[in-house]
């Protein structure tokens, strides 16, 4: 017997959409089919409908079709004797899976990972086929964009027949102290044999640098077929605590030995961390009080739709950080595993949600069947993640406060602390989703049915209801509150915002210890939830290419504790991409962030400088405007007015009296060339690998140059191929897939994929009256 292998099981996959009669079936002829790799998402790669039913959910990316993708494939040597499992991390959406003809199941949530034991029906030494049926036709659909396919990573992994099941470790650190951690693991060991087997199962404990830092070993027998549930206990000396500041890893490693030949080896991952929630105090990491700064995303990576990739995901992750973010709330579904990687390692706080509505959209006929394997798959899989802080069972329910609501609420909670005692649990509520009697009933009426909601839950979520917090805490004083969804800019009067109050609902959460954080709506752009001609969600702090918008300062301005400081000026000729039916209540103000202005020559301008400095002096062409103190603008916004002159704009943060940052914005000269940036100057050359490319209209010193906007056609020479081209402008009918696209403010983005051949990649653009530009990007081996 063998150890455990993993493989990626992503290349040459076959594709068409439609559904055929006996695609299933092992000698199905497929050679006609297209042949691609996954992460895959159909709807990305089609034309807009305007016309199309629930378009706006889905970005009016068409995915109301069934599609098929068939794998053939042999087992390597060493696979002969093994126990043989594939693992799907996410299709979207109702899926059904066959080998060889043999039906394995099927997954209606597409958001779950799953397994499938492939061993009782494959081919030792002969071809396989895999076949995966995934039908998108029921409606109607998420709220928003989910994409088609066979969108996250899959995996062949093959085991000796005595091995760790799937997700079948669970580490905790029930007691932590600065000399030492008490570490508790829980190990599921699966016997396939029909015999009895003595094996012995050894853990070891292994820090960043793989040192060994522990080390326990149980002998066990196992009966023929039968399942067990390992206990060991270790000790870690001195150890090194996970925060967002210091994201240290530590690994479990159990390897499982029969007759003294290593049988399977399963890795954990798992960091060190202390989390508390004191009714009083608030929320504490490794005894450390902290405020949770936190945005909600969707799955979607703009362009690539929702085929996941974990180089784009960490571009955005790593702005995410520039601007002081330290925690994330995904909405409203299990993200990719690799997320979770990704915010174990960059330091992010998570809340790991499993689901939207209940009881409603599609989901509605799945609840009663599926609701426990789905939050049983998130759980399991996610426990072991130092990053995730906290479980959400829902998001804005429906009927909540009903009996049915509560009685479900209680069930969902009830079962995650069952699972996983070791976190608390919280459901986003949504504050109009009440009875008809309490919406513009009494405050007393209001807080009661709420309070009623909270009995349920450990954490309060709340959505947009900063304006009752101190009425809820009052009635609950025990009660620690969350805000789930804020506004990114000035929360209303009310929830229907007939005006902005002076303070973004950050301050909320720094006037109360009981409010332990909030979760801006939205951190990033994403499609769908949108009426035509918007394809997605345009209120972001990042945009879909990942473009920081202005607006992004003013929640650094709050959040970061690095010196800052950034002009932004208003300008109501900007175009709002913001549907008033949709999204009024989050629409910030108009702002650019250049000081290429020909309009405004001899007006006056009116901007603002977004600064967590106790001053800012303004510079306009070395001529000081004066300088500003902070605590004089509780909004924490210094807006100015001044005569707008061409040339430089500078703003000097200082804290006490000291130069500590500064900003500076300089007049565009007329746009005569393309500039390229690209992310990385190499990629290996894996078929898989992508480069962002930022394509800027530049003036002759090379300054980016937003006065009008370019189309501009891209080609690409060498082994690769173009992935996705955008320009962050949710109203542009051009798509996401091609070699063309319209600069917007500039700029532009390209997404470069590398092949499998070694040599070089080079993006040629070109725009009329424009001087062509072009980058070069290495592939090796």
């Amino acid at each position: 017997m063998t150890s455990r292998t993993i493989l990626p099981f992503n290349t040459d996959w076959r594709f068409t959409e439609g559904n055929y009669a006996g695609a299933d079936k092992k000698d199905y002829n497929d050679s006609k089919w297209r042949q691609l790799n996954v992460p895959h998402d159909w709807s990305i790669e089609k034309p807009f409908d305007p016309h199309m039913e629930f378009g706006g959910n889905h970005a009016y990316l068409p995915r109301w079709t069934v599609g098929w993708y068939r794998k053939h494939f042999r087992l390597a040597a060493n696979e002969a004797q093994q126990r043989v499992y594939i693992q799907f991390d996410g299709i979207h959406n109702n899926s059904e899976v066959w080998i060889n003809g043999h039906f394995l199941g099927k997954r209606p949530y597409g958001y779950v990972s799953f397994q499938y034991d492939l061993t009782p029906y494959i081919l030792r030494d002969g071809e396989n086929v895999i076949s995966v049926k995934v039908d998108n036709t029921p409606m109607p659909p998420d709220r928003w964009y989910s994409g088609s396919g066979i969108y996250r990573n899959v995996w062949l992994i093959s085991t000796s027949r005595v091995h760790v099941t799937g997700w079948g470790t669970y580490i905790t650190t029930p007691e932590i102290t600065a000399d030492k951690a008490k570490l508790n693991a829980e190990i599921q060991v699966k016997n396939h044999d029909d015999q009895p087997v003595e094996c012995t199962i050894v853990t070891e404990i292994v820090d960043a640098a793989g040192t060994l830092q522990g080390r326990v070993g149980t002998q066990q027998d196992l009966a023929g077929g039968e399942t067990l549930k390992i206990v060991q206990g270790a000790e870690i000396h001195n150890p090194e605590l996970w925060s967002p500041e210091s994201p240290v890893m530590y690994e479990a490693r159990t390897t499982i030995y029969c007759e003294g030949a290593e049988v399977d080896r399963y890795t954990t991952p798992f960091g060190i961390r202390e989390i508390k929630f004191d009714a009083q105090e608030g929320f504490f990491l490794n005894g450390v009080h902290m405020k949770l700064k936190g945005v909600c995303i969707h799955h979607d990576l703009g362009c690539l739709g929702a085929a996941y990739h974990d180089t784009a995901m960490r571009r955005r992750l790593e702005t995410l950080k520039e601007m002081g973010c330290n925690a994330i709330r995904f909405a409203h579904n299990p993200m990719a595993p690799e997320l979770l990687d990704l915010c174990d390692r960059m330091g992010f706080l998570v809340v790991d949600e499993a689901f939207d509505k209940w009881k409603s959209l599609y989901y509605e006929h799945l609840f009663e069947e599926w609701w426990q394997k789905d939050l049983e798959a998130m759980l399991f899989r996610d426990r072991n993640h130092p990053c995730v802080i906290m479980w959400s069972v829902g998001n804005e329910v429906e009927n909540q406060g009903q009996a049915a609501m509560l009685d479900m609420l209680q069930m969902l909670v009830d079962y995650c602390h069952e699972v996983d005692p070791t976190r608390p649990v919280t459901c986003a509520l949504e504050p109009h989703n009440t009875p008809l009697s309490l919406r513009d009933g009494s405050i007393e009426g209001k807080v009661q049915h709420t309070k009623g909601l909270a009995e349920r839950m450990d954490i309060l979520g709340l959505n947009y209801q900063e304006q009752w917090y101190e009425y809820y805490r009052e009635a609950m004083p025990d009660t620690l509150i969350l805000g789930t969804e804020t506004f990114p800019f000035y929360r209303g009067k009310d929830n229907r915002v007939k005006g902005y109050l002076p303070l973004n609902p950050w301050f909320d959460v720094l006037k109360h210890k009981y409010v332990i954080g909030q979760f801006v709506w939205a951190g990033i752009d994403y499609l769908g939830e949108a009426g035509y001609p918007l394809k997605g969600w345009p209120s972001g702090l990042i945009d879909t290419c990942g473009f920081r918008k202005p607006i992004s300062y003013l929640q650094q301005s709050f959040w970061s504790e690095e010196p800052m400081v950034h002009i932004a000026v208003f300008d109501d000729t900007v175009k709002q991409e913001h549907n008033p039916q949709w999204t009024m209540h989050w629409k910030s103000p108009a702002l650019k962030d250049h000081w290429t202005l020909p309009d405004y020559t001899g007006k006056l301008v009116r901007l603002v400088t977004f600064t967590n400095c106790e001053s800012v002096e303004l510079f306009v062409n070395d001529e000081s405007y004066g300088i500003r103190e902070l605590k004089d603008y509780p909004d924490q916004m210094i807006v100015w007015h001044l005569p707008y002159a061409p040339g430089k704009i500078r703003a000097v943060g200082r804290n006490r009296g000291r130069q500590v940052c500064e900003h500076e914005l300089t007049t565009a000269g007329e746009p005569c060339q393309i500039e390229l940036k690209s992310d990385r100057s190499e990629m290996p050359a894996d078929n898989h690998e992508i480069a962002h490319i930022e394509v800027i209209i530049a003036d002759q010193e090379g300054a980016l140059a937003p006065q009008r906007e370019y189309e501009l056609h891209f080609e690409l020479t060498g082994e690769g191929r173009i992935l996705g081209v955008d320009n962050g402008d949710l109203t542009s009918d051009e798509p996401y897939k091609g070699n063309q696209r319209s600069t917007r403010g500039g700029k532009c983005l390209v997404i470069v994929q590398a092949g499998g051949q070694t040599g070089e990649l080079i993006l040629h653009a070109k725009g009329e009256g424009l001087q062509s530009g072009e980058i070069q990007i290495k592939i090796r081996n």
